[in-house]
């Protein structure tokens, strides 16, 4: 089978499993095939305005996962911070690249090395239950092909999706997501995303609220922060997700 038959097998198949075991063990099998051999899923949650992990899913070492957590890693590893303020993916070179990465962040990707995660492959996923999860596979050296990036970019679509489900994050996860959400965005901050989401354009929202409109792009730029969204769009798909807006 070639690389892109067995992405499609894997997102064929992963709807049908129960377990976690299995679908880490579907999802491994087509990542050794890109040189990956280790890999984690972690669910992200809303915290002070800072998305932090909640959950996770992996094959990671437990001395490494102890050390990521027990250090903060995730506050200052470079591609971790990447894929979750830009929304971006791809491999670890490009993920840093043009990046002023710290001594810290330095140490990060360092120690991933030590893990025999020298190479890896992330991104970030908007979850069908409106939660956000990041992804990555990781290894001595990954395959580099447009064939190769686009078999990651589904299967850890796919994985992030039924890994949820299987942790019941739909539901109660949700709920939470939303109800912080809300507590993020201001009434104003509401309105304006509303009316943005009906078509109005920011200059139109400042003549309904009677604000200048460079108040309303300040309220529409910290709107995307909140919402961790790369543009309008997406935030008015992230806010239609939690239900801010119907």
């Amino acid at each position: 089978m070639t690389l892109a038959e067995r992405t499609l097998a894997f997102a064929t198949q992963a709807p049908e499993l129960q377990t976690r075991k299995a679908l880490t063990s579907s999802l491994l099998s087509l990542i050794h095939e890109i040189g990956a051999t280790k890999f984690a899923c972690l669910f992200l949650r809303r915290e002070h305005g800072t998305l932090v992990i909640d959950k996770s899913i992996s094959n990671l070492p437990r001395q490494w996962q102890e050390l990521y957590l027990q250090r903060g890693y995730e506050a200052i590893d470079p591609v971790f911070q990447a894929v979750v303020r830009s929304g971006t993916y791809g491999y670890w070179n490009e993920l840093v690249s043009g990046m002023v990465v710290s001594k810290a962040g330095r140490e990060v990707m360092a120690t991933a090395r030590d893990f025999e995660m020298r190479d890896g492959f992330t991104k970030r996923i908007m979850l069908d239950s409106g939660g956000v999860a990041v992804v990555m596979a990781a290894g001595i050296e990954l395959l580099r092909s447009q064939q190769a990036r686009a078999a990651l970019r589904m299967a850890f679509e796919v994985f992030a999706n039924e890994g949820a489900r299987m942790l019941k994050m739909s539901g109660e996860e949700s709920s939470s997501q939303e109800a912080d959400a809300k507590r993020d965005l201001s009434k104003t901050q509401l309105r304006v995303l509303l009316m943005r989401s009906e078509g109005l354009s920011n200059k139109q929202v400042a003549q309904n609220l009677g604000r200048h409109e460079k108040t309303v792009e300040c309220h529409v730029t910290e709107i995307l922060r909140r919402l961790d969204a790369r543009n309008m769009i997406d935030a008015i798909r992230i806010a239609t997700k939690l239900k801010l807006i119907l």
